[in-house]
């Protein structure tokens, strides 16, 4: 079984889908009915006219979309894993789907379910941070009060489509933006916000005195640069107090102005403030019912060097170690941003790597339990982050290389990354 079918149990699938013997069948579990193409949310929350490409279809997961497949692709929410089973509420959107919890058995397991996402890019938030808020002041509106889909559409293509489109309204009408968080993340939304509205006031908040610390000082030159050209307003080294932005506490100006303060005191005021930070891995399920595994620091879960899970692991060592008494989980694999993988950067090829080591050495378990397991080694960091609609940076390999390029695409060339996930976005965009 792989449960979730993001990056990381994508790369795990092709491997499975292939290589497991026929008297073996595999089951993804899954709650979203289409592959939600992250990267490019926070571009398509603020340019309208590629919504549909950020949701790809399963149609070809399994190899052909025109050829039967033992295999098996199961939508619904996971409510409660066992060692050797995972019960789930099946997807409200899935006709003939029953009201009640079902389970479902497994020999070998991979837990891809990644982590929690951001307010700015989480469509599966009770409410949306694009909501039209009620200040003070204006006159009560139906239209006014968020309407979240109902639960029979959360999860669909159309209902990830209508939410990108009421982010772009938002985002057109607001005279001013705060976003917080200086990750890739918020870079993203500070400059395409400011490239295509010049006249918004946009502010970038960050705690660090540099952005994306993890990457070389050019890295954050290029940025700052760039952000500093476009007439983004940079705070950087000053941490925003989170307290200001809880419900109980809002606070709003004589210009219906969101006001917010960061810890030393320092008001900022905005029609929209953007948390693009907060990501925490989505381990709740795996902590249920073996808490050791998940690291109570970080909620990370602990793995050994072949991704296998590992009730603990030697201080700076690689190996599981089971001790008497310990649950032998070693059937499980868990990879992404749930998994403390030694290192590796939570990204989306990353996670693609590690479901790739972790679905080979499932393959190899099955034919035999002694087999020789593949080890993962995280490689070095890199990343592309864009700067606008056309401008980019990338930071690749150990050598810190830095390239900058000004031929990006508004809709960031979307559709070429459908054949992860066994598409084609012009035989299958209308699935």
């Amino acid at each position: 079984m792989v449960m979730g079918a993001s990056y990381g149990g994508a790369g795990a699938i092709k491997i499975l889908a292939s290589g497991l013997p026929n008297n073996y069948r595999l089951v993804v579990l899954e709650r979203n009915s289409h592959a939600n193409h992250l990267y490019v949310l926070p571009r398509y929350a603020v340019v309208a006219g590629h919504e549909d490409k950020a949701f790809v279809p399963y149609v070809g997961l399994f190899g052909s979309d025109n050829q039967p497949s033992r295999h098996v692709v199961v939508h619904g929410t996971i409510t409660r894993l066992q060692r050797n089973s995972v019960a789930y509420m099946p997807a409200e959107y899935e006709e003939g789907n029953g009201q009640g919890e079902e389970v479902l058995d497994f020999e070998y397991a991979i837990y891809a379910l990644g982590a929690r996402l951001p307010a700015p890019i989480d469509l599966w938030a009770a409410s949306s941070v694009f909501d039209e808020p009620i200040t003070p002041g204006k006159l009560f509106n139906s239209q006014s009060v968020p309407q979240p889909f109902g639960l029979r559409q959360l999860g669909t293509k159309q209902a990830g489509i209508e939410w990108l489109k009421k982010a772009q309204r938002r985002l057109e009408s607001v005279r001013s933006v705060l976003v917080v968080g200086g990750g890739a993340l918020g870079i993203q939304f500070a400059t395409d916000l400011k490239e295509l509205y010049p006249s918004k006031s946009v502010t970038l908040l960050h705690s660090r005195e540099r952005l994306l610390p993890r990457f070389s000082v050019r890295m954050h030159d290029e940025i700052n640069k760039t952000m500093s050209d476009l007439g983004v307003n940079m705070l950087l080294g000053q941490r925003l107090d989170i307290r200001t932005t809880l419900p109980e506490n809002t606070e709003y100006n004589e210009n219906g102005e969101r006001v917010v303060r960061t810890v030393s005191g320092r008001v900022i005021a905005a029609d929209l403030v953007l948390l693009c930070t907060g990501q925490y891995p989505n381990t709740d399920l795996i902590g249920s019912f073996a808490p050791d595994v998940v690291d109570p620091r970080t909620g990370l879960v602990r793995v050994s060097s072949t991704l296998q899970l590992a009730v603990s692991r030697e201080q700076g060592g690689d190996q599981m170690v089971i001790r008497e008494g310990d649950q032998d989980l070693s059937h499980i694999f868990a990879i992404g941003d749930a998994a403390d993988a030694f290192g590796a950067i939570k990204a989306g090829h990353t996670a693609w790597f590690q479901g790739e080591v972790a679905a080979k050495n499932i393959l190899s378990l099955i034919k035999s339990k002694s087999s020789q397991l593949e080890k993962y080694k995280p490689g070095s960091p890199s990343i592309k982050v864009t700067l606008g609609m056309k401008r980019y940076v990338i930071e690749n390999g150990p050598n810190e290389e830095i390239k900058v390029g000004e031929d990006g695409h508004q809709d960031l060339s979307a559709t070429s990354v459908w054949a992860f996930w066994g598409a084609n976005y012009d035989k299958n965009k209308g699935n």
